[in-house]
């Protein structure tokens, strides 16, 4: 006569164990466990003496990556449009995107694709909030994923408004 325990030991422990395999692949998010051995993002700033007002402004960062910004107008208006203009070295990147946030108060996050336009030249129009406190502090960063880390260039501006 066959044991009953045994019976349901051989099926109790499969079933025990695909579950918990289904459940650990719906509730961890292995793209921020991914993300969390990267580590922070490696930034280089540009030369403080830099003004995105006046001209443009070259960062080279870690991996030996050039940028160079520049923003048309010049005045960089609030609630206009406005054109971000980088150069680079690198001829090959792939999905550049250029994330704005003010630095000295919560304006939000804005993250847009910076469209290739051959030779290095990449560009987005971007249109920045308005404040009624002025004087806003912002950066502009360029993020490169690399396998094991993440590089970027930050660039720093002010807006009057």
């Amino acid at each position: 006569m066959p044991d009953k325990k045994n019976d349901i030991k051989s099926i109790l422990f499969p079933t025990v164990g695909i579950l918990t395999i289904v459940l650990v692949y719906f509730l961890i998010d292995f793209n921020a466990l991914y993300q969390s051995f990267k580590g922070d993002v490696k930034f280089t700033t540009q030369d403080e003496n830099c003004d995105l007002h006046k001209s443009a402004c070259f960062i080279k960062i870690k991996d030996g990556t050039s940028f160079k910004l520049d923003i048309e107008p010049k005045t960089i208006p609030l609630m206009e449009d406005v054109k971000f203009s980088v150069k680079s070295n690198n001829l090959n990147l792939k999905d550049l995107y250029i994330n704005i946030y003010a630095t000295n108060m919560f304006m939000g996050e804005f993250n847009y694709p910076l469209k290739n336009l051959g030779n290095g030249n990449y560009e987005a129009n971007v249109t920045l909030p308005t404040c009624p406190i002025g004087d806003m502090q912002w950066n502009a960063e360029i993020k490169i994923e690399k396998l094991n880390e993440t590089v970027g260039a930050r660039f720093q501006f002010k807006t009057d408004k």
